[in-house]
């Protein structure tokens, strides 16, 4: 009897947890009928080429070049000044220094086209951007590093 009692009452205790109301449906929903077995392929939208950003490209690469004609202006009074620089002070060592000195404000312009170019860049890689006008950007960057490079060499075979 007392074990009777006990189960009555556990069952009438259990029967208080079970909660009224709509139950989910157990059937298959349409997410499990596909295959995920794969990563679906998503294409890019075709992005137009942007002919104001070419332009900028081409503005900052004759910048880059025009610091490199500068620079190739100086760079001969520079050699010369360098050649002839006497100890360190002399009036000849501060006009070797001068010199080097234009080189390097020279130089600054094609700096600061590559730092625009690059800003670009990295604008454009938050955007749409067809891959050409990557291409292009990225072929200005390179171009202008490369100037910027052989104006450093110069100006350190000059230190020297």
């Amino acid at each position: 009897m007392k074990r009777r009692i006990i189960t009555l009452a556990a069952a009438a205790w259990l029967a208080g947890c079970v909660s009224q109301g709509p139950f989910p449906s157990l059937a298959v929903r349409p997410a499990e009928l596909e295959d995920w077995s794969e990563e679906p392929v998503r294409t890019a939208p075709a992005v137009a080429d942007d002919a104001a950003l070419r332009t900028r490209i081409l503005g900052q690469l004759a910048e880059a070049r025009a610091g490199w004609r500068d620079f190739e202006a100086d760079l001969a009074a520079a050699e010369r000044a360098a050649a002839q620089a006497g100890a360190a002070g002399s009036d000849s060592w501060i006009a070797a220094q001068e010199a080097q000195s234009r080189l390097e404000a020279a130089r600054s312009r094609t700096e600061q086209a590559i730092e625009e170019l690059q800003a670009l860049r990295r604008a454009r890689a938050e955007m749409p951007t067809s891959p050409a006008d990557r291409a292009a950007l990225d072929t200005a960057i390179a171009e202008a590093e490369a100037v910027a490079a052989r104006q450093q060499q110069r100006i350190d075979r000059l230190a020297r």
